[in-house]
């Protein structure tokens, strides 16, 4: 201890130094510099943003399969014996269709509302040639 006083390695200069020495070392391993931290921690970030886009890719693959395999076929049935099946003129309308074909009493608009969900269609607009499958109830027989 006196020599360790009298050559002056006991200063607390050195006490500090040996002291984060023993700090930086766990079990005989050094600490990693800075420069390794931020490389680990980026392939840290790297691993993460991988795993998110494969779960992402996953889910919207998922989703549409499901999709394309509960999607509603746009296919029409084919029309019944008691329904008709007429072909859309030149300046026809689906009212003056209906107009025509309608039975007394109904409504014209009731007849309209039918003739588009029984077609599947979506707007009122025809085109000439276009063939219509008249429902059963809307038929004037």
């Amino acid at each position: 201890m006196v020599q360790a006083w009298f050559l002056g390695t006991n200063t607390q200069a050195n006490k500090v130094a040996a002291h984060s020495t023993y700090k930086n070392s766990v079990a005989g391993r050094i600490r990693p510099d800075g420069r390794a931290q931020a490389r680990a921690k980026a392939a840290g970030w790297k691993a993460a943003r991988a795993v998110f886009l494969l779960f992402a890719f996953a889910v919207l693959f998922a989703g549409f399969s499901l999709m394309r395999s509960f999607a509603d076929e746009s296919a029409i049935a084919p029309a019944t014996a008691e329904e008709r099946v007429i072909t859309a003129d030149a300046g026809d309308s689906l009212w003056t269709i209906a107009e025509r074909i309608k039975p007394e009493g109904m409504d014209t608009r009731d007849a309209i509302y039918r003739i588009m969900k029984r077609n599947g269609l979506v707007s009122s607009n025809i085109r000439s040639g276009e063939s219509l499958i008249i429902p059963a109830g809307v038929w004037r027989g």
